[in-house]
């Protein structure tokens, strides 16, 4: 226990104090509130595998022991990336952000280190209890890379772009672990996969994680700084299109689903007005761009949610 201690104020970590639970519970509830993110990771879930079931013919697609194994991993692999955050840009935020929990003192390194482990054990605990232990480490592991920005810093640091073309596939590897669960438990014979109808499911909802990542990054002209933003970049008017651009993507791959596999009016209502609302916020801001209008963030979130909530609502209780 000494020796663990040592290891830690040497390496400039301080040890967690009485508090740690009451610290982590404020912690949680600015910067991660516990029931929307489970929520998320739930819709996550049943949006994939439901549409995932339809695609393939299949209407027994879950099971609930499974169903608590994806939803408990896509949920803690969600905070252990958000803690992982907190030390990564911790000098970032110490300089631009110094509200923030982590720069302004009230929640320690030590604190989100030993919570990291703690999650992390849990996370593969589970997925070897299910017998998916393989790929959830996987996942983990490449998080630990982005963590470790690669083993490039400097680089990483210096080209946003980078960034997110190095980061962004992690979204990609959660839902093709809720693709495993699903093969895992659904009657599917290996010709009956149709791999052309899954990679554009992954595509159409990926793109919207990664239509977020854009429109949160993007600020009007009296907001810039020396945080590195989409709208520095590509201008105003051009973050603006890449991020619509891509949640096109998302709108149309849903029409061609919504043709494809018959899906209901309803369906297609749903999936128009969800796309309306992205839309509706990037034309406020470009005729008139303001720190008001400028949060285009939540926007790009709330048609996240709702491609994931639209999918789920047809495939299991219309379908």
């Amino acid at each position: 226990m000494r020796s663990t201690a040592n290891a830690l104020g040497n390496s400039g970590l301080e040890l967690p104090r009485a508090g740690y639970l009451k610290r982590m519970k404020a912690y949680l509830a600015e910067m991660y509130p516990l029931p929307s993110r489970l929520a998320l990771a739930a819709l996550t879930y049943f949006g994939v595998v439901s549409f995932l079931g339809r695609i393939h013919g299949v209407s027994k697609f879950t099971s609930p022991y499974f169903a608590f194994v994806g939803i408990a991993s896509l949920f803690f692999l969600m905070l252990i990336i958000r803690l992982m955050d907190e030390l990564k840009d911790k000098e970032i935020d110490r300089a631009l952000f110094p509200h923030r929990p982590l720069p302004s003192g009230r929640i320690f390194e030590a604190d989100i280190a030993a919570t990291i482990v703690v999650v992390s054990c849990i996370y593969l605990l589970t997925n070897l209890i299910a017998g998916s232990f393989w790929i959830a480490f996987f996942i983990l592991g490449y998080a630990c890379l982005m963590f470790k920005h690669f083993f490039i810093p400097e680089l990483l640091r210096k080209n946003l772009l980078l960034t997110v073309a190095t980061h962004n596939p992690l979204v990609a590897l959660m839902l093709l672990y809720v693709l495993a669960l699903f093969f895992s438990v659904a009657p599917v014979p290996l010709e009956r996969i149709d791999w052309q109808s899954i990679l554009l499911l992954i595509l159409m909802n990926w793109a919207t994680v990664l239509a977020w990542e854009i429109a949160r990054k993007i600020r009007c002209q009296e907001e810039e700084s020396a945080y590195v933003t989409y709208s520095l970049i590509f201008g105003r008017r051009g973050a603006v299109l890449v991020a619509l651009g891509i949640q096109t993507v998302t709108f149309f791959i849903g029409l061609y689903f919504a043709w494809m596999l018959s899906l209901s009016p309803l369906f297609v209502v749903l999936w128009s007005a969800a796309y309306a609302v992205p839309v509706a916020a990037y034309g406020r801001f470009l005729l008139r761009p303001t720190p008001v209008t400028s949060k285009l963030g939540p926007y790009a979130e709330a048609y996240m949610v709702a491609v994931l909530a639209i999918q789920t609502v047809e495939n299991m209780f219309l379908a």
